[in-house]
């Protein structure tokens, strides 16, 4: 191996490392100007967009949580998304401009310790991000004490009328 690849497999390690999570995406034949402005939409997510042979990255895979990748079939280019953002956001990003550029899809992802195929991967996009299942979450807990008050209220206003009707009827 030539003296510069040791570097760049400790620097693609140490940024897969530090990310916790992140995307490996297709892109050959994406024309540049279409790259910078994925990168422009990533970068709008707190990602980052970085293009590495796969060899290099099997080769920083290895010993690690995510050794997995050494064994998946990494074909033509491949582009690291990572970062500090909510993986899904990227996610979405990836799949919304792939609808428009063929050249992008999903080639793997490792998302909450876990490695994912192509398939899995592209499923990181549907799910929703930490504030919208936070969103999620509240709305179920609201809803319980809502409902039980609307039948408490209802319970009330439907007592208060059978002693009304009782009581006039007592008039009578």
């Amino acid at each position: 191996m030539r003296p510069e690849k040791p570097i760049i497999v400790e620097h693609i390690q140490s940024l897969l490392d530090e990310s916790g999570s992140f995307l490996l995406v297709s892109y050959m034949g994406m024309p540049v100007k279409k790259q910078e402005e994925l990168k422009n939409l990533l970068r709008e997510k707190s990602a980052l967009f970085q293009v590495h042979k796969n060899k290099l990255i099997k080769k920083a895979a290895e010993g690690k949580d995510y050794s997995g990748l050494a064994d998946l079939q990494l074909d033509g280019g491949t582009a690291i998304v990572y970062g500090e953002g909510e993986p899904s956001e990227w996610a979405k990003v990836i799949k919304k401009f792939a609808k428009d550029n063929e050249e992008v899809s999903f080639k793997a992802a490792y998302f909450e310790g876990e490695l994912l195929d192509s398939s899995k991967a592209a499923q990181v996009a549907e799910m929703p991000s930490k504030d919208e299942a936070r969103q999620m979450v509240l709305g179920m807990l609201m809803a319980g004490p809502q409902k039980l008050t609307g039948i408490l209220n209802q319970s009330v206003s439907g007592i208060a009328t059978v002693i009304k009707n009782y009581t006039d009827k007592k008039e009578s």
